[in-house]
């Protein structure tokens, strides 16, 4: 081993959210952070400030180059996992690199050979120090219930990326990118139970085209046959039920881990005769997970006001991972899980992925040179679930379009279309909407602009990101701007007129939740710059959107701990402002046809407005799922919110007081009059009640 040990210096290559955590544990563990690697400066002088680092560099060259660290914690995308570890490893650096180790066995086999026996090398399997398992594993280690026989994991998990279709994510570019971003969890714990993996077996899933020529496979079973024993796997994302479990047969019973709630029990026999065993051995489990909910209770309780640290298995088992990294680094030992252990992980993916992945190539976004001579319309934040609607509105109209978004992989077939236009960029940066936008008649902003850890980064960049789209019109002669804003932007509770198109932003925004009051600040700039420079500008405000694209979870009906239960923003019985996405789009599309952009605002609501009830249980016939509304008043919400407001100040939290203005406007209890919509721009939604189901839903009954 080297002198590696001799000191302690971390240096965090990559500022994402997982270096976050990674510096948490670190902290916790007395360990000091040195110095923080990004391209991005902003990036990496956030999590400085977070943490109090002094040293930050854009490239592991400088950092290397100035010293000051001896150890180092690769949290970059998994595809560039090799390329950035070779220099730290030649450097003698002690590297920990988040889960996979690569992607693929030969980049493994590189890095292993450059650490070679001198410098420690480690992988980042945190789930195999999740506490539940780790009491698993100690009860099999000490034969607790005898001689283990069999392993039996089921991981059935639900995944954001994939209900938001952002398939640009890394782990959608090629087919078993899945299985390394995602199996690798399961798969792990399974190799520490059941030894090196001689052989295995697996069936896919139906697989699911999420571009041209990119399929996914979100499921499989195999069947494993370890060198300690065999074991199954059951694999799925994309679920509704969250479930995690690990059970491993033995001679004299089993033995269980739930990993999302973190419980460990055991099913075991007792002394007493079989009619009489039932019972005691069943109450003795049940005991088990009733102790296991109940610490796990109180420690959520106490990290809440500080009474002890954090205390979610997900960061415990961060933190027993890194330890143990470190541990062996001070002990001059090889890590735990060390280069060999994520090169078989890499391995079994790649052994799985050629029996289940289909045989069709990732797709690429295409390339065509940029065009001299101007698009009909230039859309900005183009790819995403209204923008794939307006595209395709736009184009069966007959209009060229220029698309500019952040990501501009797995895009749906409209974007390969001829007389579509992809420009990878930020509306943040002016160089490039300028690029995006130049010689339109017509532009059109659907981006966000992104978010943020407080306000002011949020209104920076929603704020600033409207700011600088509307100046570039301006600048450019004078583009008509149609800016796609939200209904969240008013105050949408009881009142005694209806709210039309040319009602204003809440004028009491600073009451109400972070987006609604940046949605209120971005009209009131544009308005500004619309009477102060010309802006020609419309402004549409959405209802609440649905349809095919989008989860039918909406938000607007209340908040959800879990998808089965709706907790109301008040009794659920008032029209809700609900809108297609479809129809969205042909408004979007008309206020590019038509000379409309005066300044004028118009809201975007539907003709069928189901009650939070009704909508709901329509989607509980619809899924077969036993969904269910819980009716609450604006006052007892904001009670709730008013006593989680108190638990998180006694916690050291600076956080806002809830607002109950906000809770009132969620409540959505406004009439929306839009016949000025219809009036000006030719609107006409859809109107039948059948047809708005069938089209908010339609796509959930898809195999």
């Amino acid at each position: 081993m080297t002198n590696t040990a001799s000191g302690r210096r971390v240096c965090l290559v990559g500022a994402g959210y997982i270096a976050s955590v990674h510096a948490e544990a670190l902290r916790a563990l007395g360990i000091p952070v040195a110095a923080i690697v990004d391209p991005s400066q902003a990036a990496r002088e956030k999590l400085a400030r977070a943490f109090g680092v002094t040293d930050t560099y854009a490239s592991i060259d400088r950092a290397l180059a100035a010293g000051g660290f001896e150890r180092a914690h690769l949290l970059v995308p998994p595809d560039i996992h090799a390329a950035a570890a070779l220099p730290l490893l030649r450097a003698n650096k002690a590297l920990l690199v988040e889960k996979p180790l690569a992607t693929s066995v030969a980049q493994c086999d590189e890095l292993i050979a450059a650490a070679g026996q001198e410098v420690p090398l480690g992988v980042n399997q945190n789930f195999v120090h999740h506490p539940a398992f780790a009491r698993l594993t100690d009860a099999v280690a000490n034969f607790a219930l005898g001689k283990p026989r069999f392993v039996d994991v089921v991981y059935h998990a639900p995944l954001r990326q994939l209900a938001s279709r952002q398939f640009g994510h890394w782990m959608f570019r090629e087919p078993r990118n899945i299985l390394l971003e995602q199996a690798v969890h399961p798969l792990s714990q399974i190799v520490k139970l059941c030894g090196d993996i001689a052989a295995l077996e697996a069936i896919g899933g139906a697989a699911i085209e999420i571009a041209p020529n990119a399929k996914l496979v979100p499921s499989f079973t195999a069947a494993l046959a370890g060198t300690l024993a065999p074991a199954a796997l059951r694999f799925a994302v994309g679920q509704d039920f969250p479930f995690w479990q690990v059970c491993v047969l033995c001679d004299d019973g089993a033995l269980f881990a739930d990993i999302l709630a973190n419980r460990f029990w055991s099913v075991k026999r007792t002394r007493w005769m079989e009619a009489v065993d039932g019972f005691v051995s069943g109450q003795a489990s049940a005991f088990d997970i009733a102790r296991a909910s109940w610490q796990n209770f109180l420690a959520y309780g106490l990290s809440a006001v500080k009474l002890r640290g954090r205390s979610d298995s997900f960061f415990q088992s961060m933190r027993h991972s890194i330890s143990a990294f470190h541990r062996s680094v001070d002990e001059r030992r090889p890590p735990p899980l060390d280069g060999k252990f994520g090169r078989d992980l890499v391995a079994l993916c790649e052994r799985i992925a050629a029996q289940i992945m289909p045989s069709v190539p990732a797709a690429t976004p295409k390339s065509r040179p940029p065009t001299t001579s101007g698009c009909d319309v230039a859309v900005l934040g183009g790819t995403g679930f209204i923008g794939t609607s307006v595209v395709t509105r736009l184009r069966a109209a007959g209009l060229t379009v220029s698309v500019m978004a952040r990501n501009l992989t797995n895009l749906p077939p409209i974007f390969q279309d001829a007389g579509v236009q992809l420009i990878r960029g930020d509306i943040r940066s002016a160089t490039d909407v300028r690029q995006a936008i130049a010689g339109a008649k017509r532009v059109v902003n659907l981006a966000h602009g992104g978010g943020g850890g407080s306000f002011a980064e949020i209104r920076d960049a929603m704020v600033g990101g409207a700011e600088t789209v509307a100046q570039a019109c301006v600048q450019d002669g004078k583009v008509p701007l149609i800016y796609i804003g939200s209904i969240a932007a008013l105050y949408l509770g009881p009142q005694a007129t209806a709210v039309v198109g040319a009602t204003r932003s809440d004028p009491q925004a600073a009451q109400r939740a972070e987006y609604a009051r940046a949605k209120a600040l971005c009209e009131e700039r544009l308005l500004q710059l619309h009477r102060d420079a010309g802006l020609a500008l419309c402004i549409l405000r959405p209802g609440l959107v649905v349809g095919a694209g989008t989860s039918p979870f909406h938000s607007g009906l209340g908040f959800y701990n879990n998808e089965q239960h709706c907790i109301g923003w008040n009794g659920g019985r008032n029209p809700l402002p609900f809108v297609l996405v479809d129809d969205v789009a042909g408004a979007i599309v008309a206020a590019c046809t038509r000379q409309i952009a005066d300044g004028r605002s118009y809201n975007l609501v539907g003709d069928v407005r189901p009650t939070a009830r009704d909508y709901l249980a329509e989607l509980a016939r619809t899924l077969h799922r036993p969904l269910r509304f819980h009716p609450k008043s604006p006052q007892g919400l904001y009670l709730n919110e008013l006593g989680k407001w108190c638990v998180k100040r006694l916690g050291g939290r600076q956080v806002a007081p809830p607002s109950l203005r906000d809770i009132r406007s969620r409540g959505l209890m406004a009439e929306f009059d839009c016949s000025d919509v219809k009036r000006d721009l030719g609107w006409h939604p859809v109107a039948d009640q059948a047809t708005f189901y069938r089209q908010a839903f339609g796509a959930l009954l898809e195999p």
